[in-house]
């Protein structure tokens, strides 16, 4: 495999890992969205995102490798927008190990959301 090659395999273990983790972020949501401080906590980044509720997130390793803009819902889902490969100053950075833990381990995640890291959720960048 060349190098080129294995860059493009890397990437989507980068996009699908990323997406598997917001598979796992929503499942925690709704399985808890019910319960304190979750439901207070998204309403108050819903209502300070504004316009179209979106935020940036960066996949990174030892560089970025994959932004996403992300919006928030109403209804507390998080969904992807659109994918780049260049980062704005605003972007939360994910490392990828932490996305490959989760994913590899999501019912710890979907239990116990505390345990997510939900910085990016509850800063105002």
């Amino acid at each position: 495999m060349t190098d080129a090659q294995q860059d493009v395999a890397m990437d989507h273990d980068y996009e699908r890992t990323f997406e598997r983790y917001l598979d796992i972020c929503n499942q925690s949501i709704e399985k808890n969205k019910d319960k304190f401080p979750y439901m207070e906590i998204w309403r108050a980044r819903w209502k300070n995102l504004g316009g179209d509720h979106s935020l940036h997130c960066a996949v990174y390793d030892d560089r970025p490798k994959i932004i996403y803009k992300l919006q928030l819902t109403e209804d507390m889902k998080i969904r992807i927008i659109e994918k780049t490969r260049v980062a704005p100053e605003d972007a939360w950075p994910f490392t990828y190990s932490y996305l490959k833990h989760v994913v590899d381990h999501p019912q710890d995640y979907i239990n116990h959301p505390a345990n997510l890291d939900w910085g990016w959720l509850n800063t105002i960048f």
